[in-house]
């Protein structure tokens, strides 16, 4: 089992999964973290570089997360010195690193230079006639770019995924961002873009069964939205504690209900 030590960042403490962890540093000044294969490894890097007056075994985890593989660069373990100096320099060269870094925007970058922002949508009585639909769309904690806001048109979950991305790629041309990476919890509108559409349009925008695509208009239009960008799809599983889906899923619930009835 790994073991994730938190010496500097929101609660200092031992978490068992890369999420807990990223949610104590993500965009905390100065963090200090690192992966560990024991318990003890951990113990000594919190006790050398934190508060040990803060100092926990915090082993409550969020359920299992989805948050990519790729995302993470895990270094070789350091062995263990005797010299308290020696190992605060061993430990600040091999420093536990993710491959997600703040950009010439602000924002965090994956290691290609895409810009990451989590989308979603939220709908009350979905397929009901009250139903009240949102959109969110963060980028970071209270950043301007950030959009919480009513569906406009049909009440559906899944126009809200749509309008989403349409409305995320909108913002990241006019912060003038090139490259954006969507993660979204919506497996549907990933495989809309990258699989369905190609064949949809082919059939004249109809279903294999033959009937007609229903938010035809809609995906056309986060298609031309997205069309002059180099856009990356991630699909991360929600309600996992993944910081960004958390945040979108609130500013979406946040735009559904501020809908005028």
């Amino acid at each position: 089992m790994p073991y994730y030590a938190v010496a500097k960042g929101r609660s200092p403490g031992i978490y068992s999964t890369w999420d807990e962890c990223k949610a104590q540093v993500h965009q905390f000044s100065g963090p200090k973290y690192k992966k560990f294969n024991t318990k003890q490894e951990a113990e000594d890097f919190v006790s050398t570089f934190g508060n040990t007056s803060r100092k926990s075994s915090n082993t409550n985890s969020y359920s299992k997360s989805n948050f990519p593989s790729t995302s993470v660069k895990r270094p070789f373990e350091p062995n263990l010195f005797d010299n308290r100096e020696e190992k605060r320099a061993k430990y600040e060269a091999s420093n536990f690193e993710t491959s997600s870094k703040i950009g010439t925007h602000g924002l965090e970058e994956d290691e290609n230079g895409f810009v990451n922002v989590y989308t979603d949508g939220a709908c009350s009585q979905n397929g009901k006639r009250k139903a009240r639909a949102g959109i969110g769309v963060w980028f970071s904690d209270d950043h301007p770019l950030n959009v919480s806001r009513a569906v406009v048109g049909r009440q559906t979950n899944n126009m809200a995924e749509i309008q989403a991305v349409t409305i995320a790629a909108r913002q990241a041309q006019k912060a003038g961002i090139k490259k954006l990476k969507i993660n979204t919890d919506s497996q549907f509108l990933i495989n809309c873009k990258t699989k369905w559409m190609k064949n949809w349009k082919a059939r004249g925008w109809k279903t294999s069964d033959g009937r007609p695509v229903i938010n035809k208009e809609e995906l056309l239009e986060m298609e031309s939205a997205t069309a002059p960008l180099q856009v990356s799809w991630n699909h991360v599983r929600g309600h996992r504690g993944i910081h960004g889906n958390e945040m979108a899923d609130k500013l979406a619930r946040q735009g559904a209900e501020s809908k005028d009835d």
